[in-house]
Parts: structure tokens; sequence; C-alpha cells
């Protein structure tokens, strides 16, 4: 298996992953244009894309759903709620519909089994999910306001994890891009998920195995690449003498500009 991020961060979200003769497209949030030259960017051919799965309506999740879907002709895997949340009128008609699915619900799509679970997130139909191929195990959770049970639960034994780290909480009150309700909101336990709670999940709740934390989802206005990584790595290394040998090795970022490297997994 191997997963490539896009691009991750409020002005879109995009995960493409490789497994075998399959090839899934992971949300939808960057314009068809820029998706398409992403995915050529990082070496594949758009129009092998056996399917589009999208995690749930807001705009930088799904806002380039019916170019994409239209111009990569692949079946949507999308749950109703979400599809009816999008409100996308006519160019509905541009989707080629998978899979009934929904947050509770597994799902294949070609050699890829879909393990989704709710997530406390301000959406229709929001969901997390784990992913495996031939016993590899990766997990993405990238929209949520805090990482409850059911999350460390369904993490637990993951090769690779992609989790969300979006603000520094004092970088997020003294923001003056965001009026104070949007605040409210980002910080609510239906918001999404700040760096100290991302490393309380390190410390408390992961169970060591994936060799790749990816952090995601990182606001361009209330936090930073090296604090985000900061606040992870020194959460490993509190763990020590379990996970501090490596901690620096492990956590990489996801860039809301650029793809990723490849992860081989």
């Amino acid at each position: 298996m191997r997963i490539c991020i896009l691009g991750s961060g409020s002005s879109g979200n995009a995960t493409l992953v490789v497994a075998g003769e399959t090839r899934v497209l992971i949300d939808c949030g960057l314009s068809g244009k820029e998706t398409m030259r992403r995915i050529q960017e990082v070496g594949e051919d758009p129009h092998k894309i056996n399917a589009i799965v999208i995690t749930h309506e807001h705009g930088d999740h799904a806002s380039g759903l019916h170019v994409v879907a239209k111009t990569v002709n692949a079946p949507v895997f999308i749950s109703s709620a979400t599809l009816n949340a999008c409100k996308l009128g006519d160019k509905v008609k541009n989707i080629k519909r998978g899979d009934e699915i929904s947050s509770a619900q597994d799902f294949a799509v070609g050699a890829i089994k879909f393990h989704p679970f709710t997530i406390p997130h301000d959406a229709a139909d929001p969901f997390a999910y784990t992913l495996e191929y031939q016993g590899i195990k990766a997990g993405m959770a990238v929209d949520l306001g805090y990482y409850h049970g059911l999350a460390a639960e369904r993490f637990r034994d993951c090769d690779a994890l992609v989790l969300e780290s979006n603000y520094e909480t004092d970088m997020l009150r003294a923001c003056t891009y965001y009026p104070w309700s949007l605040k409210q909101r980002i910080m609510s336990r239906q918001g999404h998920t700040s760096n100290d709670e991302l490393a309380r999940f390190l410390r408390d709740d992961f169970d060591g195995k994936a060799q790749h934390v990816v952090l995601a989802h990182l606001s361009q206005n209330s936090n930073h690449p090296e604090v985000a990584r900061l606040a992870a790595i020194q959460a490993l290394e509190a763990r020590s003498p379990l996970f501090s040998a490596d901690a620096a090795r492990r956590v990489k970022i996801a860039n809301y500009a650029a793809p990723t490297d490849w992860i081989d997994l």
C-alpha cells in the first residue's frame, strides 16, 4: 500500500491511496484542475482512479467533487446524508455513485477494505477510518474535535496514521483573521483538534506500532508546522524508553500547498 497526501489544510484536502491495481482518491477539497495536476505530479494517472471516497461535506473536503468525478469518471462512495449536505443541485448528475456508505458500515473499494467510524465533528455524517490491504493497516482522521475512545481503539495496530493537528490554542486565541464565533467552533468538541489534544492522544492512547505519524489539516493562520511537530515529538518522547529514540523520524507534516512524499507500507 502507498499513501500520498495531495494536500491538507483549511484550503483543501485530498489523499491518494494505491494498493495493487486499486487507486482511491479520498476527499476532493482541491479544485478539479489542481487535483489532476497533483496526481500527475506524484507519478499517477488520474484516469486510472477506481473510486472517490468522501468523508464529509465541508468545502475543504468536497468542493471539487463534481468536477473531479466527471473528469476521472470514477464512482463516488458517499453517504446520502453527506451528498444531500453538499448541496450540489444539478451538478449531482455528474456523479456516478458507488455503493451506499455510512459512518458505521464497512465497505470495500477494489482490494482496499475501509472501516469507517463516527467522529465528533459538525457535519451530517462525518467519519474517520482505517483501511486495510494484505495485512497492512493505516488510519486517518483529519476533521474531529477530539480523539475519543473509539478512535483510540480503531487506530491500534496501524502501520501509518494521518492525524489532525489543526491549531495551537494560544495562536488561535490571538488570531486576528477569525471572529470569536469561529474560534469557539474550532475549539469545540465538534470542531477541530489542537496540537495539545493530538499530543494527549500520542501520550495516552497511541500503541506505538505506526512508524509514520503524519500531522494533517494544519491551519495556516493559527498553527505552525514546527510547533505542531515539536508537540507531537515531545509527546512521544514522554513515553521513553518506548518511543523516544525514533520520535523525530516518525513524525511528518502534510502540507496544504504540495503533496507529501509517498508513504510506502
